[in-house]
């Protein structure tokens, strides 16, 4: 179910953010942004991306009657997955160090303000947070795992939501109950199992200069 939007949960970031937070790069970027996030039991959030009748999966998949992938959906949750592990470890990392959760969230919302072009962006404030997230540079989930079911076809012009729970912790093994939603109606279903493994090193995005 999704997260209702507006109280505790509540953290929006953009693309170029998202891209701090998961290797994944357009072509194959299948999140546009982050809606919602809550790092208590059990940490869940929501991300959306919106489908384009301009996509070039749509030549081809399928001539004169366009559908969106269903694998392109599953690639999304598993982005979804990957972006609420990032930012769940963020959140554990920021309160071992004597600090509330919430400041690095702040972080991250003054990160898009400066890829927004917002007045309100501060700089200063950009180090720290990149430097928390370097901590898990080493590491990346993969899929071990899938159990989905597909409801519902996905259109053009669609804007498909993403909904994922994080449900169990194994060792280096993780869980997540996922589902996507188009107009608040599910067009997939289910849980997908990821492992934590070594991570190559692959350069970070460049955050912006001051305002």
């Amino acid at each position: 179910m999704p997260l209702k939007h507006g109280g505790k949960g509540d953290l929006h970031l953009g693309s170029r953010v998202v891209e701090f937070l998961i290797p994944q790069r357009r072509p194959f970027l299948m999140v546009d942004a982050v809606d919602a996030f809550h790092p208590e039991d059990p940490p869940r959030i929501e991300t959306h991306r919106c489908i384009s009748a301009n996509e070039a999966v749509f030549e081809g998949h399928f001539p004169g009657m366009p559908l969106w992938p269903g694998a392109l959906t599953l690639e999304g949750l598993a982005q979804s997955a990957g972006i609420l592990m990032v930012l769940t470890r963020l959140c554990r990392r920021t309160e071992e160090r004597g600090y509330p959760a919430e400041q690095s969230l702040e972080a991250l919302r003054n990160l898009d303000r400066g890829f927004r072009m917002h007045p309100g962006y501060r700089p200063d404030g950009v180090a720290e947070l990149l430097a928390l997230l370097e901590e898990d540079a080493g590491e990346m989930g993969v899929g071990a795992h899938v159990d989905l079911k597909f409801l519902a076809p996905v259109l053009p012009g669609s804007r498909l939501d993403y909904a994922v729970h994080l449900t169990d912790t194994v060792g280096n093994r993780v869980r997540f109950s996922v589902e996507a939603f188009v107009d608040d109606v599910p067009v997939a279903s289910g849980s997908i199992t990821g492992a934590v493994v070594p991570r190559p090193v692959l350069p970070r995005p460049t955050p912006p200069g001051p305002a």
